[in-house]
């Protein structure tokens, strides 16, 4: 009975003396807010934009027989590279041969009426107009017998330039109709990329000021760590519909080591600096336009730096330019390097100790 009694004092005992150590408050360490950094780089580098673009041949044509006729000689794959002047299709020419012949055969018959006219005209035995008629059936039969050696030679198609068959549209052995499309040709040795520029860039490009031989670079995923240069081909000035930008075509030559193919993607990357021209020589740098904020107390223009050796930011009143579509222009008071905060800027406070949430570098 004693010993139930002083089992019960004991565990009350215990239960008030840990009530007692719950009554402490924990020590909590101080909320470390999370930020989004921005590193500010050079004007230099922050002058080139990338776009993104996709690859079509340079020249490519639907290849057509421009007579009807039965297709007896097909000797092609798709995917075939072929060379200029390569045979890509023949007609049967059977019925077209015969016609010739016959054109030929006619053809010497005036030529010899027309001797015989032209010597018993100057014996003066038939009329002016005897000779006349002699003269034109032979003009008219040799028309006749050019335009069966052309409908001859129409019977064979050649490869215009050298170039990789993209596409066949018919079978060996059908019958084909003059005009109607055989297969797609597509030259290899060079393909185009075409991109869109949008209208704020086209209308800044200065053909007196870009410099002279400079050349964009272009990217593929198959090549992820080469760059290739392009050459600027031509643009178009009408803007493509849906959006406010025009559509800019440059060209190079396929690599040796690199297949690229009408379809694949690519990126271009262009100097702005390099074929704009320059309304300002006030040196600049970009950042985002979210990392400038306007204080409420006296209508300063701030931005959040962070100090990587203390883990804090401070605010640094800078003096803005115009916005552009890369971001917002800091004339003053910021260098190369700094960091800046471009996500929460507004709930900062100076001398708070942050930790970045993501580093970037570029915009």
């Amino acid at each position: 009975m004693w010993g139930k009694s002083l089992l019960v004092l004991g565990f009350m005992g215990l239960t008030i003396a840990l009530s007692g150590c719950q009554k402490e408050p924990a020590q909590q360490e101080a909320l470390i807010r999370p930020v989004k950094l921005f590193e500010v780089a050079g004007s230099s580098s922050q002058q080139l934009r990338h776009f993104p673009g996709h690859v079509t041949a340079s020249d490519e044509a639907e290849i057509s027989f421009r007579i009807s006729g039965e297709l007896v000689e097909l000797p092609l794959n798709e995917g075939q590279h072929v060379d200029k002047g390569q045979l890509l299709a023949r007609l049967d020419d059977r019925d077209v041969r015969n016609e010739v012949a016959d054109r030929q055969a006619s053809y010497e018959l005036a030529q010899i009426d027309f001797q015989r006219k032209k010597s018993l005209l100057e014996r003066k035995v038939i009329s002016q107009a005897d000779y006349d008629k002699a003269s034109a059936q032979l003009k008219s039969s040799k028309a006749a017998l050019d335009l069966a050696r052309d409908k001859l030679a129409y019977t064979v198609l050649k490869a215009p330039f050298a170039g990789r068959v993209a596409r066949l549209e018919v079978e060996n052995h059908q019958f084909i109709q003059a005009k109607q499309t055989i297969l797609l040709l597509q030259s290899d040795n060079t393909v185009d990329i075409h991109i869109q520029v949008p209208e704020s860039i086209v209308v800044n490009v200065d053909a007196n000021t870009v410099e002279v031989g400079y050349m964009p670079q272009a990217s593929f995923a198959a090549a992820p760590d080469r760059q290739f240069p392009v050459q600027y081909k031509e643009h178009a000035t009408k803007v493509t519909p849906g959006t406010q930008t025009y559509d800019v075509v440059f060209t190079m030559p396929v690599p040796d080591d690199l297949t690229l193919l009408p379809g694949m993607t690519t990126t271009v990357t262009i100097d702005l600096a390099r074929i704009i021209r320059q309304r300002s020589q006030i040196p600049y740098v970009l950042i985002p336009s979210q990392a400038v904020v306007n204080s409420d107390a006296d209508g300063r223009t701030l931005v959040w730096r962070y100090n990587a050796d203390t883990g804090q930011v401070g605010a640094v009143e800078v003096t803005v330019g115009r916005i552009t579509e890369a971001g917002i222009q800091v004339l003053s008071g910021l260098q190369t390097g700094d960091q800046v905060v471009v996500a929460g800027a507004r709930q900062l406070t100076e001398g708070l100790k942050v930790k970045p949430l993501r580093w970037e570098r570029g915009l």
